[in-house]
């Protein structure tokens, strides 16, 4: 069995009309599926019909289907579509996550080691 990755192209049979491609094509670009669904019948029409349907046929005897629990909620979805679309954006917003996790960890840290915090554990101490 292989490991799954966030960063990786699945077929989205569950959301998807025929195979799941298109769907699988969306949810790794994070844009609707009919969007790219209108892309390959624009291309069809132009006269690109035999290398979409290929290409087609191709990802979808190629990719492994989303596994159903991957994410474990909606904001880890959204958020793994923002590494793929927008790598720096996101950088910039994990650096600013990280920055607001060590400020609370110091604070947390500063309350602990105070002389306060010890004395109020004696308190409770004392009531036991």
């Amino acid at each position: 069995m292989t490991a799954f990755s966030p960063n990786r192209l699945y077929k989205n049979v569950r959301d998807g009309r025929f195979l799941g491609v298109c769907a699988g094509l969306a949810d790794y670009f994070g844009i609707r599926a009919s969007v790219i669904r209108l892309i390959a019948i624009i291309l069809s029409i132009m006269g690109f019909f035999l290398p979409v349907i290929i290409g087609y046929f191709i990802l979808a005897f190629v990719l492994e289907d989303k596994p159903e629990a991957m994410y474990e909620n909606p904001k880890e979805d959204k958020f793994w579509q923002d590494v793929r679309t927008r790598p720096d954006y996101t950088s910039v917003d994990l650096r600013r996550r990280f920055r607001d996790l060590e400020r609370r960890t110091r604070n947390m840290e500063a309350e602990v080691v105070s002389s306060q915090f010890k004395l109020h554990r004696e308190f409770s101490k004392l009531d036991d």
